[in-house]
């Protein structure tokens, strides 16, 4: 298993032959971004599948259903994600809800819940291959999710490590401290963080590198392959 980080939440994964993009955000509301592109997805020749958790700024764009077209990508996300994708005119779009399991061969993908207070239709993704890994896109941490992912347990968790904080609705996802009791819950074999490259949400290298979690920590550094 292949990972490459390009940027925020927005991870190349190379797995049991299929090549496949989580949350890809790219060319727009970049002023948002705090840490430079890993890599310029324009320049993939081959990418069979897109997962989009959530239809948010920093999780779906443009250019990445204009490249999903460009490619045949198919495209799983939830049903605003989904939504967006087909009314962009692409086709093989599937919309998943918590629960809810599809194939793209031969993986399966399995959506699971989010708890997400900006995007009421938000979820993660369980994917099973050589390897099963959950990649949480956004979201806080609960009891139902705990639930839901202990039924997989996932070799490898994606998970989002910051977030902001609103006054009466508190944060609007896991932070570091989540994210370990998530793992700790879990017990995947490699954690891999991510959603820490956007302005108000950034982690430093050195932080995430101290961070105590029980599991292997993998860190990738934007642009470089790294294996699982």
């Amino acid at each position: 298993m292949k990972v490459t980080l390009i940027g925020q939440s927005t991870l190349l994964i190379e797995m049991s032959g299929i090549s496949l993009m989580t949350d890809p955000w790219w060319g727009q509301w970049e002023n948002i971004r705090a840490v430079p592109i890993g890599l310029d997805p324009e320049r993939l020749e081959r990418l069979d599948l897109m997962l989009v958790s959530h239809n948010h700024i920093d999780h779906w764009s443009d250019p990445a259903i204009r490249l999903a077209k460009r490619l045949g990508s198919s495209v799983i996300g939830s049903k605003k994600a989904a939504g967006r994708a087909r009314k962009h005119g692409l086709k093989n779009v599937v919309s998943l809800s918590p629960g809810q399991s599809c194939q793209h061969s031969p993986l399966v993908i399995t959506a699971v819940p989010a708890d997400h207070p900006f995007a009421s239709d938000a979820v993660g993704f369980v994917v099973k291959g050589e390897k099963i890994f959950y990649f949480s896109g956004d979201t806080r941490y609960t009891p139902a999710l705990r639930r839901a992912l202990t039924d997989f347990q996932p070799d490898v968790a994606m998970l989002q490590v910051a977030a902001s904080t609103y006054p009466f609705i508190g944060r609007d996802g896991m932070d570091l401290d989540d994210a370990a009791r998530l793992v700790k819950d879990i017990r995947p074999t490699v954690v891999v963080p991510m959603h820490f490259q956007v302005k108000g949400k950034v982690i430093e290298i050195e932080r995430l590198r101290a961070w105590k979690v029980d599991a292997q920590l993998v860190i990738p550094e934007p642009g470089r392959p790294c294996e699982i």
